[in-house]
């Protein structure tokens, strides 16, 4: 006996009853292509590869900088050896990828935003850093023993936006010889609400841990999961930059600035001479070795 529950895209339920058994309940990277397609991020991003953080990158890796804690955190968790070869997929302005490059032997960055690896260009060179290959495609475009060969640690945060989520985690898998580290957040997003109230839509749906766990299982690789308590801040001179640097981010048309200054002027806290946006979160971390699931 088939139950099957349809959405106008796809199907996304489906169980089947064989004896005791239970199969199929929820085919979970249909799930996540259907909450993707959907969300305002998703909608957002549509375009030309990396285009939408073009614009945004100097913004992006100002934001990043400020936010070094949070990078110490991640570094902690990540096993590396000098004698390494790091892939950072979705590298951004190199906020992982240059400390990791300071105690492995090379790191490979891709990014499809060619105005994220220009600022991370920079900061190698703020740094010091010049074993860092840059690499400006999308993960979907990336051909395994053309553009890259296997890398001893494959690492991605909060990077993973690609529709076929699924086969993005088989590449991934095959592209590490030793580890996988996948970071992004455990339960809702740390947008403080503000996707809610501007489109009624929450941020948890697409970018929680489990998700992915869910996808992982049914691929049959059984990952180690961390989670932490994350805390995100952002400054601003004032109620008016804060506004235009969030409109810009979140690419909000004219209509939505009430809504925006009234969420931020509930947010926003004064500390020394500034205002500040604090957002806590739970992070998490999901790892695992390469192809243990053909070995098991």
């Amino acid at each position: 006996m088939a139950l099957r529950i349809f959405t106008q895209r796809c199907s996304i339920y489906l169980t089947v009853t064989d004896g005791n058994n239970m199969q199929g309940i929820i085919n979970w990277n249909e799930l996540w292509k259907v909450t993707r397609s959907g969300s305002m991020w998703r909608r957002t991003l549509n375009g030309p590869a990396g285009s939408f953080w073009d614009g945004r990158a100097k913004q992006f890796n100002e934001s990043m900088m400020q936010n070094r804690e949070r990078s110490q955190k991640q570094m902690a968790k990540i096993d590396l050896s000098p004698e390494y070869t790091v892939l950072d997929v979705g590298a951004g302005t190199g906020r992982l990828a240059i400390p990791i490059a300071k105690q492995v032997k090379s790191v490979t960055a891709i990014d499809p935003s060619g105005g994220m690896l220009a600022c991370l260009q920079e900061n190698m060179e703020r740094e010091g850093v010049t074993n860092i290959r840059c690499i400006n495609k999308q993960w979907e475009d990336i051909e395994l023993g053309g553009d890259i060969e296997p890398h001893d640690v494959v690492i991605a945060s909060h990077s993973l936006s690609m529709l076929d989520i699924q086969e993005a985690l088989a590449k991934i898998d095959a592209a590490a010889t030793k580890s996988v580290y996948l970071f992004t957040f455990a339960g809702r997003w740390m947008d403080g609400g503000l996707c809610e109230e501007i489109c009624g839509e929450k941020r948890h749906s697409w970018s929680d841990y489990i998700h992915l766990c869910n996808i992982l299982h049914d691929m049959e690789i059984y990952a180690d999961v961390a989670i932490w308590d994350s805390e995100f801040e952002q400054r601003y001179a004032n109620i008016d930059e804060a506004v235009t640097r969030m409109k810009e981010m979140y690419d909000l048309p004219l209509e939505k600035d009430k809504i925006l200054r009234d969420h931020l002027s509930g947010t926003l806290v004064k500390d020394d001479g500034a205002l500040c946006l604090k957002r806590a979160s739970k992070s998490a971390m999901i790892r695992w070795q390469p192809n243990s699931h053909e070995r098991a």
